[in-house]
């Protein structure tokens, strides 16, 4: 981005509405305020939901507006975050990111008011990218939310296209590709080939179905042909509510490491160097791309709809391997077994991991906004080429 459009979005304020506010979405946030000024609306997230406490770094351009989220109709629909159109109305962004979860009242009440004021409202999120089919209420909701909106930023290439497979107008769809940004990354140089590790990076919860990869290691553990055998470890960081089970589970294997939540990106390094892949048996977004930027080719599963649309950047045979969700343990098991019996094929897919993840992050995703957001840009920004692969 050059010093003329830094400039220019410097004189911008953006207001940034998230539900709560995670450890891995505080960094682009921090960066976006390098770029322009920011307004960070956002609620505490749960106890218990893997996401973490996350501190509040000071940064010049960056205001943090932590608000209650109020949810009079249960869990799934009408969630409120109070003080927002106040805010709204009275300080008059140049332009509001939202999350976008139409089940939300907030977004809409948001969504109304910056429309009403003249503000420039963007929506954020995975569109219909998980649905195999749509209704009538469904494709009636988005088309209203697509007419309400400045523009809807995609998360992927493939929410784009989701939305153009089920017929909405493209017009107003926008990619910046969600991504983090590893401040401590592993090179695929630093792997000597002799690792005997798989490591899991994620929450702790149901939909991670993290009891299948423990039972795959634990039959590759007793699988006397295979290569690593009883060498083979098991590393697994995040937390939830699923955490006491499974360590219960667990309990008589010493060679499966519960990390617990661990945000700090050295010790994270330090632990992926003892490890040949990444895997993440269930539902998976971010931490995808989390291994990657470890040099870890990524085992998950090939049911696409049922992950976040991060995984549509995972590279069948080249940077990772999909699994059968069909037939989950023997497929599994071989997925992982031809990993640690080949290392050589592990030294090729570690290099286009790590070369999909410098893909994705350069420009970064706060760069990314920035130029949807403050410069008024349409067209996508270089990045990674996207599509199945093999090997």
């Amino acid at each position: 981005m050059s010093a003329g459009s830094e400039l220019k979005s410097g004189r911008q304020r953006v207001c940034v509405v998230q539900p709560w506010l995670t450890s891995y979405s505080l960094p682009v946030f921090l960066e976006l305020a390098r770029l322009c000024e920011v307004d960070l609306f956002f609620s505490p997230a749960p106890k218990g939901s893997g996401f973490g406490e996350v501190t509040n770094p000071a940064a010049p351009k960056l205001r943090y507006f932590p608000v209650k989220m109020v949810r009079p109709w249960g869990e799934r629909i009408g969630m409120w975050q109070r003080g927002l159109l106040g805010y709204i109305s009275r300080e008059k962004p140049d332009a509001i990111i939202l999350s976008a979860n139409p089940r939300q009242l907030t977004f809409w009440a948001a969504a109304g008011c910056g429309r009403w004021l003249g503000i420039r409202v963007y929506a954020h999120g995975h569109g219909p990218y998980k649905k195999k089919k749509i209704g009538w209420a469904y494709r009636g909701l988005m088309k209203t939310l697509l007419r309400l909106v400045t523009s809807y930023i995609c998360y992927a290439p493939a929410v784009r296209r989701s939305f153009l497979d089920f017929g909405f107008d493209g017009e107003k769809l926008v990619v910046a590709d969600n991504s983090l940004m590893n401040l401590r990354p592993v090179c695929p140089e630093e792997k000597t080939g002799a690792e005997s590790g798989i490591l899991f990076i994620g929450r702790l919860r149901e939909k991670s179905h993290l009891e299948r990869l423990i039972a795959a290691a634990r039959r590759l553990r007793e699988d006397d042909g295979m290569r690593l055998s009883e060498s083979l470890t098991l590393h697994v960081i995040g937390g939830g509510e699923q955490e006491e089970r499974l360590r219960e589970a667990a309990r008589d294997c010493p060679w499966i490491c519960f990390h617990g939540e661990l945000y700090d990106e050295e010790k994270i390094r330090q632990i992926s160097l003892d490890c040949f892949a990444g895997c993440y048996p269930g539902n998976a977004g971010l931490s995808l791309v989390h291994m990657m930027s470890l040099s870890l080719p990524v085992v998950t599963h090939d049911d696409l709809h049922a992950h976040g649309p991060e995984v549509s950047f995972l590279r069948d045979g080249a940077s990772g391997l999909l699994y059968d969700h069909a037939n989950p343990g023997p497929s599994l098991y071989s997925a992982l077994r031809s990993l640690a019996d080949h290392p050589e094929r592990v030294a090729g897919m570690r290099q286009q991991a790590f070369a999909d993840y410098l893909s994705l992050t350069h420009p970064s995703l706060a760069e990314r906004f920035c130029a949807i957001v403050c410069d008024g840009r349409t067209q996508a920004m270089p990045g990674l080429s996207l599509g199945k692969s093999s090997s």
